[in-house]
């Protein structure tokens, strides 16, 4: 795994050692865009509260997106098993997915109020969907020689869905587990830009009301990171589910 990313973290680093030359030799000003060596300043600074800003973003990412895995999951193989529920609730949640959901999120403060209760909820919105579309296209991806097999054995649509299907599925969960993990801190970030007086989102609309863009910067590359251990995990998770794989 450590080979595999390699060349892209060199590849960053020499261009953040170019951007690092580059920028006094044009005579680029700060406000527009800053050294990388006063960004990464700004992150050790001991006067930002990075930790509890984190916590805050973290807790309504991790929230939301916990919230559509332990509902999404269910739904989709709900939805597998009955067909007269998939007839009804796919094309609902076909016209859900299509709908530009973060328009919503001023409405979901006017109805709930400024509490994280609405940040939570924006991000399971735009979790929830390619989860549910991901696992349900995974569910119905089993070969029909081996459906036709395992029911040649009296077996229930439940036995075949634990036998079968959910295995042959994981590949597809993970998926949308992977997607939905980074559509997560960008959920919370968008939600704390709307209202939030914390949390990483804050901090990057707080700076470009001060032209601090070395914290704004800053503030983005924590974002990035997170989001890159929290995939990370993910993708930790799929290796030890799907040993067979």
């Amino acid at each position: 795994m450590v080979r595999s990313v390699l060349p892209a973290v060199l590849t960053i680093v020499l261009l953040v050692v170019l951007v690092q030359f580059l920028i006094p030799e044009f005579h680029i000003p700060q406000v527009i865009l800053p050294l990388p060596s006063v960004v990464f300043s700004r992150i050790f600074a001991s006067n930002i509260p990075w930790l509890s800003h984190l916590y805050v973003t973290l807790y309504e990412a991790l929230g939301g997106f916990f919230l559509a895995v332990i509902l999404g999951i269910p739904l989709a193989m709900a939805i597998y098993l009955s067909r007269p529920l998939g007839v009804v609730v796919e094309p609902i949640i076909l016209a859900a997915q299509v709908a530009p959901k973060i328009v919503l999120v001023p409405i979901l403060f006017l109805w709930l109020g400024f509490a994280p209760l609405p940040r939570v909820l924006t991000v399971f919105l735009l979790c929830f969907f390619p989860i549910v579309i991901d696992t349900r296209t995974g569910l119905a991806s089993v070969e029909p020689d081996m459906v036709e097999m395992v029911k040649s054995f009296n077996s229930s649509r439940l036995e075949l869905l634990r036998k079968v299907s959910f295995p042959t599925a994981l590949p597809s969960i993970f998926s949308g587990l992977k997607i939905s993990i980074t559509l997560a801190m960008l959920g919370a970030v968008v939600a704390e830009f709307v209202s939030s007086s914390s949390g990483l989102g804050y901090l990057i609309l707080s700076s470009q009301a001060t032209l601090d863009t070395a914290l704004a910067f800053a503030s983005i590359v924590v974002l990035v990171a997170i989001s890159l251990v929290l995939y990370g995990l993910v993708l930790l998770a799929e290796e030890l589910v799907i040993t067979w794989r």
